[in-house]
């Protein structure tokens, strides 16, 4: 019983897909526009995702809570910011039921120690700003907001910030 976080499988792509799905509903419909979000809850184009994603040797964990699989992560060693030796977090989320649990926080120092252990001195990921909840763990992760803003593809453009952690 308890925690455990593991490197996901592509047996465990339809679970991955459930999870970002899931999650999506619960921490992105205040933000997004719900005619928009629709297009990003397909679990079967969300399973294929993550099938190529493990396929193509990209970092991704999958958490489990009491057993039942519960969170993600997806990140990469490079990073599209151009941050030198930077690695990037695209993807951390967990089931509405499991949030404050510890289950986001044993994800995340595991992919911090997984990119350090690849080489990088620096990890960025992006966060809209009307999400407070995720802003404060990621500062409690040490992940500090660097000033670089952009707008969301979304109709409405939500703003993203972009935090840098230095390793």
């Amino acid at each position: 019983m308890g925690i455990e976080i593991r490197t996901a499988t592509k047996e465990d792509a339809s679970n991955l897909a459930n999870i970002i799905v899931e999650s999506w509903k619960s921490a992105y419909s205040e933000l997004i526009p719900k005619d928009e979000i629709t297009r990003y809850l397909d679990k079967e184009r969300r399973k294929i995702q993550f099938e190529r994603f493990i396929e193509d040797g990209e970092i991704v964990l999958i958490g489990l809570f009491n057993e039942v699989p519960c969170g993600l992560v997806f990140a990469n060693k490079d990073n599209d910011e151009g941050l030198k030796n930077g690695g990037s977090i695209y993807s951390i989320y967990l089931l509405e039921e499991t949030w404050g649990k510890g289950l986001s926080s044993r994800l995340m120092d595991q992919t911090i120690e997984i990119l350090k252990e690849e080489g990088c001195k620096q990890i960025s990921l992006w966060v809209y700003e009307e999400n407070m909840r995720a802003r404060k763990f990621y500062e409690k992760h040490g992940f500090i907001f660097d000033g670089s803003k952009k707008h969301s593809r979304f109709s409405n453009k939500p703003l993203e910030l972009r935090y840098i952690k230095c390793l």
